[in-house]
């Protein structure tokens, strides 16, 4: 029976997100001290961090103003003084106006080019932040640092649990953890997103350790953040070579790995051949529906192009873009991430292809959807639009309870989040032992390992799912399988859960004195 949970009478995200969870402990004959322990994260830290932002100048409509009309273009003395940021404003960098041939009336200021802007002065603003420790058995916990507006701890705690399951399912010494400051990093300037940064290690110094907890990139992130991070992390340490092991998803020339931002696009790739070798397919050639075009859906598309799969449709969260003849997946790369121009990076008035709607994208006819935004986005609705015969979970929690449900009646097959973000647990795990030990690791090595995990995790998920135990060169389910047929999201909780019991069955409970 399900052990009752402390929120168990308050339905919340969290408490949804752990039906999967609660039905593979039932499945499974978990005892229930360890599902007490797996049940709620350890440690839950919320903070907040105070940053004095900058300087702006706000866009105004020129019929908003028509006494401004004669007021002078100013010229500024650095046109780089000033950055654009993706809703129109303008951020000044320092002392930017200084020097340069500024006229200000009313507050108001028209810059090279015509446009009129008010001058806000910077302000002090407050963030609330969040480090979730969910569950450190079987390693240290691991898990991103996510920047997003939507970020809540319910949100920040699903994700966390998942990090503790996808560690397991990858069979690597890690455990769970999430973290992760609520805004819109769009909204902030690079330096300021540095300061922020830098703010956030400095209150959570004290929680993050090669041994504690290990940070990596998730929403709103990436290496040059965990460059800032690794930074503030070092000062004042001696063994800054060491210290840096707390940090993944690194630059290669600061510890990183060449190809940690393929982990799961990767394993995915691996994942859809061995799903259709079992059909006796293969994935050359199949359509795919794309939704989220971020660093890991973009490099989700750019591998699944490598592999002989025509992407037709890609959505993001302006816009939807399709063509059925295929989407040139470089030039669209280009257009989002090396334009200027698309401050918001987004696939929305990309030339090569026509403007839907996002119920379109989910209603295209395709093999593969594929999930790779936030969690949550496949809705029940979502689930009845869906015309996939395949989807492909990248983003972590992507499919909502009641949707599983939809996507399972209408016999819609499924690739879960924990399969394939297993592949982001194998690779942290590799950049994590070269910073440790010092070792060097070739991209050759580092793919040959995350190859042959993700095709072992494949195939033992498959068996429990099916109930076919079996032994390969890569694996043995015969010990994992459950006694009968279940989905392959059930199957994949079993073998994480499983994996976690036996660290506690072999080391028991720490005792008080």
């Amino acid at each position: 029976m399900r052990a009752p949970s402390r929120d168990s009478n308050r339905r919340t995200i969290y408490t949804d997100s752990m039906e999967i969870f609660h039905r593979a402990a039932d499945l499974v004959g978990l005892e229930h001290r360890i599902r007490l322990e797996l049940e709620e994260p350890d440690y839950e830290h919320i903070f907040y961090l105070t940053l004095h932002l900058k300087d702006r100048l706000i866009p105004i409509p020129e019929q908003n103003a028509p006494h401004l009309s004669t007021l002078p273009e100013s010229v500024l003395r650095d046109p780089n003084a000033i950055e654009k940021l993706a809703d129109g404003t303008f951020l000044l960098k320092g002392r930017a106006l200084l020097g340069s041939d500024v006229t200000i009336r009313g507050g108001m200021i028209r810059l090279p080019g015509g446009g009129l802007y008010h001058l806000e002065p910077g302000k002090t603003r407050r963030f609330k932040a969040y480090r979730i420790q969910h569950n450190q058995a079987r390693g240290p916990y691991r898990g991103g640092l996510r920047y997003h507006r939507d970020l809540t701890l319910d949100r920040a705690k699903c994700l966390a649990a998942h990090s503790t399951w996808s560690a397991a399912v990858a069979d690597v010494p890690f455990g769970g953890a999430m973290g992760g400051i609520k805004f819109d990093p769009r909204a902030l300037g690079r330096e300021e997103l540095q300061q922020l940064t830098l703010r956030y290690m400095y209150k959570a110094k004290n929680m993050v350790g090669r041994y504690t907890d290990v940070i990596g990139p998730d929403v709103g992130t990436g290496p040059e953040t965990m460059a800032w991070l690794v930074r503030q992390l070092c000062e004042g340490e001696r063994e800054q070579h060491l210290v840096r092991a707390a940090v993944t998803g690194k630059d290669p020339s600061i510890g990183g790995c060449t190809v940690s931002n393929r982990g799961v696009p990767m394993t995915a790739t691996w994942c859809l051949d061995e799903h259709f070798a079992r059909l006796g397919e293969r994935p050359q050639g199949k359509s795919f529906v794309l939704q989220g075009f971020g660093n890991t859906g973009s490099k989700m598309a750019e591998c699944l192009a490598q592999l002989g799969c025509r992407p037709i449709a890609i959505g993001d969260a302006e816009g939807a873009i399709a063509n059925l003849n295929g989407i040139d997946i470089d030039a669209l790369i280009r257009y989002v991430y090396e334009n200027p121009d698309n401050l918001k990076r987004t696939v929305v008035g990309f030339p090569d292809a026509e403007a839907i709607s996002r119920r379109d994208l989910q209603e295209m006819e395709a093999d593969l959807f594929v999930a790779a935004a936030l969690d949550g986005e496949i809705t029940p609705e979502v689930a009845e639009r869906l015309r996939a015969r395949l989807v492909v979970e990248v983003a972590a929690g992507a499919s909502q309870p009641e949707a599983d449900e939809i996507l399972r009646a209408r016999r819609i097959e499924l690739i879960p989040d924990l399969l394939l973000n297993a592949g982001a647990a194998t690779m942290a795990f590799s950049e994590w032992l070269r910073n440790t030990t010092s070792q060097e690791m070739s991209e050759e090595q580092v793919m040959a390992r995350l190859e042959r995990s993700a095709r072992a995790n494949y195939r033992m998920v498959s068996d429990i799912a099916m109930n076919t135990p079996s032994k390969s060169e890569l694996h043995d389910s015969r010990q994992h399988v459950v006694g009968t047929q279940i989905d392959m999201r059930l199957a994949a909780m079993a073998l994480a859960l499983k994996r976690i019991a036996a660290r506690y069955a072999r080391e028991g409970f720490s005792q008080s004195a």
